[in-house]
């Protein structure tokens, strides 16, 4: 009887685009093998071999539903047999199996230290699409222009072996006011990009700082959390697998127990595991009902990094808003009353500054804002007729700049949002 003794592959997990990886069966020479490679659709890989008069495959290389095998093999006297498969790119997630089975009509087994019987399935081969960073901006004021477009980049998936592949850009977002001016409220910071997961309550709890949930996957101390029933600006303090168990517990610690649950893998084949939900300690006292759902918002990259392993940097990161700039439409003479052919941008504010010819030196702030005909400085001026005032310190414009580099993409697409109403007050 002759022996197939081995099999190897690379079995680390692929990124999107098409790619071939060899493999090598082993055996004493004149065994016969023939192999079967099948994705998640049960589409079969169809080893096309046959030649035409040009010496070109008759038969793309493919997966398909029609049954296919690798017609049996034999090992010549060097002991070895390579071979390729030409795995297709993807568009989402896929997995492949390949089961090696020995010829017995060819006096051919499998080696017992491959396997008690002739076939041998080989441990799954995964393929991960490639994953998206979505960079964007959001305001619940209602007085904004149309925001400036996502900056979108994408790259490789964390969930891949050759996931180190960081990208990088630079935005440059301008956005405007359709009525009323803002102020910078404060610069903006890395940790003001944000990305929102939810998760369901399973029990009711009333004036207490704990939430059961059914699902703590992406969740990490700090995420700010909200619901009916949460208290206003809570934060998650601590986070446990499982729910407290009284019977178990006693006054020197407390037990925490992970029930089981069916889980299904990427294939559909269900199975019994660990559940994924827990309990989450708050900061804040809140009641909520059971079936409630929790939403949590995690903050930068130390946050996305747990989430789903987006890991990111941002620098130079900037806010400034353009000067508003127009011209006196009457002649003032020694009078803190100025008459402008527009207000818009103007707020009235200590930190609202007014320059021009014939401005004094020390630069007055605007008092009041009459709207549409003139405003109100803090020091008498006297100033011509037609001339240019700037005003800094408000306006309808504002940019913000920045450098990005994504060093690692997540397991899965994430969208991080910049809330423009904690750096800009609309007034």
């Amino acid at each position: 009887m002759k022996l197939i003794k081995s099999i190897s592959i690379n079995s680390s997990p692929m990124s999107s685009p098409a790619v071939a990886r060899d493999f090598v069966v082993t055996g004493d020479a004149g065994a016969v093998f023939s192999l079967v490679v099948t994705n998640e659709d049960d589409h079969f890989y169809n080893f096309s071999e046959k030649l035409d008069k040009n010496g070109d495959l008759e038969t793309a290389v493919a997966f398909s539903s029609t049954p296919a095998r690798l017609e049996p093999k034999t090992i010549d006297s060097t002991g070895v047999y390579t071979g390729s498969v030409a795995f297709p790119a993807i568009t989402d997630d896929d997995v492949y199996s390949i089961v090696l089975s020995a010829e017995t009509t060819n006096d051919t087994a499998l080696d017992s230290a491959l396997s008690s019987k002739n076939v041998y399935i080989l441990p799954s081969i995964y393929k991960y699409h490639d994953t998206s960073v979505t960079f964007s901006l959001d305001s619940a004021s209602g007085s904004y222009n149309t925001l400036p477009s996502d900056v979108v980049l994408a790259g490789v998936s964390s969930s891949s072996s050759d996931s180190k592949n960081p990208r990088s850009t630079a935005i440059s977002w301008t956005t405007t006011l359709s009525a009323s001016q803002f102020i910078i409220a404060r610069q903006p910071l890395p940790t003001d990009f944000e990305f929102t997961t939810t998760s369901t309550s399973i029990s009711a709890s009333s004036s207490t700082k704990i939430i059961e949930i059914a699902d703590l996957t992406g969740l990490s101390v700090g995420m700010a959390v909200s619901g009916t029933g949460v208290a206003s600006g809570s934060v998650v303090l601590d986070i446990k697998k499982g729910y407290f168990d009284p019977n178990k517990s006693s006054a020197l610690s407390d037990v925490y127990v992970v029930p089981k649950a069916i889980i299904t893998d990427v294939n559909g084949v269900q199975s019994i595991g660990d559940s994924k939900g827990g309990t989450v300690f708050i900061d804040k006292s809140s009641s909520v009902s059971s079936a409630v759902t929790i939403t949590f918002t995690g903050k930068g990259s130390a946050a996305s990094e747990v989430f789903n392993n987006t890991v990111f940097e941002i620098s130079n990161l900037l806010l400034t808003i353009a000067p508003v700039v127009t011209t006196t439409d009457a002649a003032v003479s020694n009078s803190k009353t100025i008459p402008i052919t527009s207000t818009n941008g103007i707020k009235a504010a200590d930190t609202v500054l007014m320059s021009g010819i014939g401005v004094t030196t020390l630069l007055p702030h605007v008092d009041t804002v009459n709207n549409g005909v003139s405003v109100v400085v803090s020091t008498n001026q006297t100033i011509e007729n037609g001339q240019t005032m700037t005003f800094t310190g408000s306006s309808r414009s504002a940019t913000i700049t920045a450098d990005l580099k994504i060093i690692e993409f997540g397991t899965n697409d994430i969208t991080l949002t910049l809330a423009l109403d904690n750096i800009l007050t609309v007034a």
